[in-house]
């Protein structure tokens, strides 16, 4: 590439849009009902809790209003019942412990050699110095994240999954 390239608005936003369009997936068609799986997603498996769709919801966990695109329905289906199987390289919970005996217990978010910055289960983010702490716990493979596998029935699931595959974004 070289030194100094310059776009204009036009040519950075078509690049942009580019270079989304490499991670997309193609829809696919998969057993179960969409509406029913929205039921369950908002109620029953109570997603909304800990992800965000079109703007609703919390964002404790990764936002899913794109999910549909970027992953298909066998790798949605391993996330439900299988969470720790395919975690992203730098996901990481950590439950911290200050000098003083608080504890706090989140994802990571980031890290340097002085710091570490954690959104908690509650979604809100912290920021503790390493030097006021007693303990740092990296629980490396571990997900907050429940296994549907027995919480939901074969039909149930394939209803999640029909929702989750029809989260493509704007497109």
């Amino acid at each position: 590439m070289p030194a100094v390239w310059m776009l204009s608005d036009t040519e950075t936003w078509r690049v942009a849009g580019h270079v989304r369009s490499l991670g997309r997936i193609e829809a696919e068609v998969v057993p179960g009902d969409v509406s029913r799986g929205r039921a369950f997603y908002e109620g029953k498996a109570g997603c909304a809790a800990c992800h965000i769709v079109a703007g609703r919801g919390t964002a404790v966990g990764p936002e899913l209003t794109d999910v549909g695109s970027r992953r298909g329905a066998a790798q949605l289906r391993e996330s439900l019942t299988d969470p720790e199987a395919a975690l992203p390289e730098r996901f990481l919970l950590v439950r911290l412990r200050t000098r003083d005996g608080r504890e706090a217990h989140g994802q990571r978010v980031n890290e340097d050699v002085f710091t570490i910055q954690v959104r908690g289960d509650d979604g809100q983010f912290r920021s503790f110095r390493k030097d006021e702490l007693a303990d740092i716990d990296r629980q490396k493979g571990r997900s907050s994240m429940p296994s549907y596998r027995q919480l939901l029935g074969p039909a149930e699931l394939d209803d999640l999954v029909a929702y989750l595959s029809s989260l493509r974004g704007q497109q």
